[in-house]
């Protein structure tokens, strides 16, 4: 995290006023001090930043459609598991039918 950041962080979590903030860092309005202080929690972990509508799309996982092979086997991307599905290598898993989907669950 950037020196600046967690100055601001802290000043604030002292209980600094604004206009003592803003001298000492050198900042000009107070929507300049909201947003370098918003970005600075974002920074640190404290608060998740405010995604738009483009980045959750890309964010979500996206439905493929995936082909059996002449062995009977599905392949299933890195990307897709490990990625956006949260496996690692070694997992374990169940399988079961239920109408006409596959459900795979991870055992313990």
């Amino acid at each position: 995290m950037k020196a600046e950041a967690k100055r601001i962080i802290d000043m604030v979590r002292k209980g600094a006023p604004d206009g003592e903030i803003m001298k000492e860092l050198g900042i000009q309005t107070k929507a300049s001090l909201k947003k370098m202080y918003y970005d600075a929690l974002v920074e640190a972990g404290k608060i998740k930043d405010i995604m738009t509508e483009r980045e959750l799309k890309k964010a979500a996982p996206k439905r493929r459609a995936l082909t059996i092979g002449k062995r009977g086997t599905i392949l299933l991307s890195n990307s897709l598991l490990i990625d956006q599905l949260g496996f690692k290598q070694g997992d374990k898993f169940t399988v079961a039918k239920r109408r006409t989907s596959i459900i795979l669950r991870k055992t313990e």
